[in-house]
């Protein structure tokens, strides 16, 4: 629902503007009289709950996006005009450190989301649930003895107030052909009302709609059956916390490319259990193995499901492999496998090379850095002369040079330690797979498509139980 910059003229966002200048300053004045200076903090965690419902955004026809905005909930919870400033807090923070929304928008979008979800969603839910209209009525007042009226209000609350929203920004676009007419290069947005109110209203009717009643009523029923004792301010520090604790996506598992397996049978597997990953076989693009003299062996390659099969020409000590996972682009909506060209909203641009290594067997070849690979992780001694729950020292190499102060970590991702002045680490084995693992970046230059080259390397080998 965020409308970008770019696509309303100086008359409609100059006018939304202006209009939302006198609300903001009306909202400032009814939060200083009704909320208490204990309250204040719950007006920031409202803003942040926003700011994290916000982030689910489903793209749309026309080049918006449509998203959860939470703004009916605050405005029960903390009153319509507390709802202005929050939502735009956090429509605020997108705009200006996201690049989610407009700077030139700001003004339609806090108009749309804020202004008339909060009002609409806060007197849909008094109206219906039968409460009075005091600013900020958490407990519920009267409807609290009415729960199916209060559930009621909450959903149709939550429904109306994001398709009022939407349909705001759906008569803003479509308006702009007839404000700014056609010509063959539009200025503005080029479709009119015929196609805006449609591309628009009908994802939010259905879907977006939907979800935005489902998360109103599961939340405000989450608050209704905390103790009650337990004050109103309380519960709505308590609500705002829990909610956007899991509105905030779950940070993903870092995916890296790591060798599997025993020497009879090697897997090149890119993640790690359920979260394995499908990869292009024309990412890999070197593998081999060195003998116990140091010898270089082949290595053939059969794809088998999401894994790559490595098979050895002889008795291998390691196996080495070196994949170009290309372009990566962090945006506010999770990571993308493309470059900065054909991605949006991006926060981060990277170029992906990992190497990857599989010690089967100890000797002095194991405990020597390999030729050719910019990241590495050697053990300074025989990892298949150590025990369960003993300590094995390993030195990070980066262009051939110990590497010091780059985070070391273990199976699942947890934090192993830091690298010291010289590059190296005491890390813990237990039995079993043991999965070492360092990343580093560096600025990329002359690269249209990524700002940094990403460079992960992994090492593993078995521990006799």
């Amino acid at each position: 629902m965020h409308i970008p910059d770019g696509y309303l003229g100086p008359p409609t966002y100059g006018a939304l503007w202006a209009a939302m200048v006198p609300a903001w300053l009306y909202a400032s004045r009814r939060v200083k009289r009704d909320m208490s200076a204990a309250q204040i903090p719950h007006l920031a965690m409202a803003s942040a709950f926003s700011l994290c419902i916000m982030i689910f955004a489903i793209p749309l026809p026309g080049g918006t996006t449509g998203h959860l905005g939470g703004s009916a909930l605050i405005a029960i919870l903390l009153g319509p005009w507390a709802c202005v400033l929050a939502v735009s807090v956090a429509l605020g923070i997108q705009a200006f450190i996201f690049g989610d929304g407009g700077i030139t928008s700001l003004g339609a979008n806090c108009f749309n989301m804020g202004l008339v979800g909060g009002l609409v969603g806060y007197l849909t839910y008094r109206l219906v649930s039968g409460s009075s209209f005091s600013v900020g009525d958490a407990s519920g007042g009267e409807a609290a003895s009415r729960p199916w009226r209060e559930l009621v209000g909450a959903a149709l609350a939550g429904y109306l107030a994001v398709n009022s929203a939407a349909l705001f920004t759906a008569l803003e676009l479509g308006v702009q052909p007839l404000i700014h007419p056609a010509s063959p290069n539009p200025q503005y947005f080029p479709y009119k009302l015929a196609v805006a109110l449609p591309a628009v209203i009908l994802p939010h009717l259905t879907a977006v709609g939907g979800l935005e009643a489902a998360v109103t009523v599961l939340v405000l029923g989450f608050v209704r059956k905390l103790q009650p004792k337990t004050s109103s301010a309380w519960k709505v520090a308590l609500l705002l916390m829990a909610a956007g604790r899991l509105a905030v996506p779950v940070k993903a598992v870092a995916h890296e490319f790591w060798i599997e397996g025993k020497s009879q049978e090697l897997l090149l597997v890119f993640g790690h259990g359920s979260n394995r990953a499908e990869f292009d076989l024309n990412n890999v693009k070197a593998v081999w193995a060195l003998d116990k003299s140091g010898g270089r062996l082949s290595v053939s390659t059969e794809k088998r499901d999401k894994a790559l099969v490595l098979r050895p020409s002889g008795e291998a000590v390691l196996v080495h492999a070196e994949v170009d996972n290309g372009y990566w682009c962090k945006t506010i909506y999770g990571w993308k496998n493309v470059g900065k060209s054909k991605a949006s909203r991006v926060v981060e641009a990277l170029r992906s090379l990992n190497y990857a290594k599989k010690l089967l067997a100890g000797g002095e070849v194991v405990t020597k850095p390999l030729e050719g690979a910019a990241l590495e992780i050697v053990p300074l001694s025989d990892p298949f002369q150590i025990k369960e729950k003993d300590l094995l020292g390993v030195q990070v190499f980066f262009q051939g040079r110990p590497l010091p102060g780059v985070e070391v970590t273990g199976s699942d991702h947890q934090k192993l330690g830091t690298t010291d002045s010289q590059g190296m680490i005491k890390v813990p084995v237990s039995a079993g797979t043991q999965l070492i693992a360092v990343s580093c970046k560096e600025p990329l230059k002359g690269d249209p498509e990524a700002d940094f080259l990403s460079i992960t390397a992994t090492l593993s080998f078995e521990v006799a139980r």
